[in-house]
């Protein structure tokens, strides 16, 4: 197994090659809050709660070279899904960075990042009727039940308070790893930016990145660094 060769050519790290290369885009003193999904899994057929969902071991290697191409003059702080496939993501991301003489922590879990607030049997049962994207879009409409699956907006805003306010309170220009899933991401992208997730999935290891600057922020997403304002529930703070 070539892992540089699959790093640099193959298609499903080319979210993660991007979000190395746009981190760079960022000034040198910004606290940057990166999003991120889990390497490469294990695919089961279907919907299986039961499967295993670990990581393959090119999902753990290029995970690995993924921090060692992150900018190591930063130091990073590392949070995760309590999933083992997220965990792993983290530790081996930790490793690569590590290798490569950066400076680094390993924070563990963070319960948004797992947590969503909804009824696993319920989703089962909706995953047999509609795809993905058309169950993130039923919830965001405000289709479901609250008592089946808490609204976005409570959620995006209470994972705000906790991812936002640990790095806004740190004094260093760090940068914080968040190792989530697929759903999350949509979540969070679109509760806090208004970004809907569109045709183009969010790969393994892809996601995004933002900073705050002065009274905007500076959102890394598609390749593009791009202003948004800060929401307006957040001014507060």
């Amino acid at each position: 197994m070539d892992i540089n060769k699959i790093w640099k050519e193959a298609d499903w790290p080319s979210q993660a090659r991007q979000l190395i290369n746009g981190l760079k885009k960022f000034p040198d003193d910004s606290k940057i809050i990166l999003l991120l999904r889990h390497s490469q899994r294990n695919e089961p057929k279907e919907f299986d709660v039961d499967a295993d969902l670990n990581l393959t071991n090119q999902g753990r290697e290029i995970a690995k070279v993924f921090g060692e191409n992150l900018p190591e003059n930063k130091p990073i702080r590392f949070f995760h899904s309590k999933a083992d496939r997220c965990k792993e993501t983290a530790e081996e991301i930790f490793n690569g960075f590590k290798k490569i003489g950066g400076e680094a922590v390993l924070e563990g879990n963070l319960l948004p990042l797992y947590r969503i607030g909804i009824s696993i049997e319920f989703f089962i049962e909706e995953n047999k009727k509609y795809n993905i994207l058309e169950i993130f879009n039923r919830w965001s409409a405000g289709l479901y039940s609250p008592e089946l699956w808490a609204p976005l907006t409570p959620y995006s805003q209470k994972a705000a308070e906790l991812m936002w306010v640990k790095n806004q309170e740190s004094s260093e220009s760090l940068l914080d790893i968040h190792v989530t899933h697929d759903l999350h991401l949509l979540a969070l992208r679109f509760g806090w930016f208004g970004i809907p997730p569109d045709k183009k999935w969010i790969n393994y290891l892809g996601g995004f990145a933002f900073s705050f600057k002065e009274d905007n922020i500076l959102l890394l997403d598609s390749n593009k660094l791009i202003t948004v304002e800060i929401p307006y529930w957040w001014k507060k703070h």
